[in-house]
């Protein structure tokens, strides 16, 4: 891996410019792997062994009950390093599948190459820590919105995490936002529409404001 390739964790690397990162040396040793189009990169229950870091393409992540019902959990496009906490965790299994959405590339690096780079470079430590911390946040989000019983009250509760002085913004598209509340576009669409039609929000190209708080906080309590 070279120098450029890692400006993805390095937080000294970041701050040069490219005459100064064509005089570092930031080679990892790596494998680089490639996968079409509705390969798995990884599934559940998978040792995480190496660093993924994801160079090319888009992957979906998902989880699979007892019963069968995949739960989408997000896509991840390049380039991200995928499931990167894990790598040093002591149950180090991978929490989803990881599926390739279209043409992927991956490079798979060791943990001992990781920890040595750790060791040389502190600039990638310190994006490696901060990277995983935000990480463990938004995944956080996630699963106190996975949590909410009915697409309104994911919506209350992720309205009330953008929300200031009475105003949101969304910050995605209705598409995205199916996606990352895993639920059908059309049943959001409505959920919403209804929400405003209640005059419990106002809503307009993903910007809106709270009208009835009380009727808003009643969705999820």
């Amino acid at each position: 891996m070279n120098n450029r390739e890692l400006l993805f964790f390095c937080s000294t690397c970041k701050k040069q410019n490219n005459s100064e990162l064509d005089n570092r040396q930031c080679d990892i040793p790596y494998v680089r792997k490639s996968y079409k189009r509705g390969e798995y990169i990884g599934f559940h229950g998978d040792a995480v062994n190496h660093l993924m870091m994801l160079t090319k393409g888009t992957v979906r992540t998902e989880i699979v009950s007892s019963t069968g019902v995949a739960l989408p959990m997000e896509n991840i496009k390049a380039t991200s390093p995928l499931a990167p906490g894990f790598l040093f965790a002591e149950n180090n299994q991978l929490p989803v599948d990881i599926i390739a959405i279209d043409e992927c590339e991956v490079l798979f690096i060791t943990k001992a190459n990781v920890e040595k780079q750790m060791v040389q470079c502190t600039g990638f430590l310190q994006g490696f820590l901060s990277f995983t911390a935000n990480r463990m946040n938004y995944m956080s989000q996630r699963l106190k919105i996975f949590a909410q019983k009915g697409i309104k009250a994911k919506i209350v509760y992720y309205i009330l995490m953008r929300e200031k002085n009475g105003e949101f913004d969304m910050g995605k598209s209705i598409t995205a936002l199916a996606d990352y509340f895993a639920v059908e576009r059309p049943s959001l669409s409505r959920a919403i529409s209804e929400m405003v039609k209640d005059g419990i929000i106002t809503y307009d190209n993903g910007k809106g404001k709270i009208v009835n708080t009380k009727k808003l906080e009643d969705l999820i309590y």
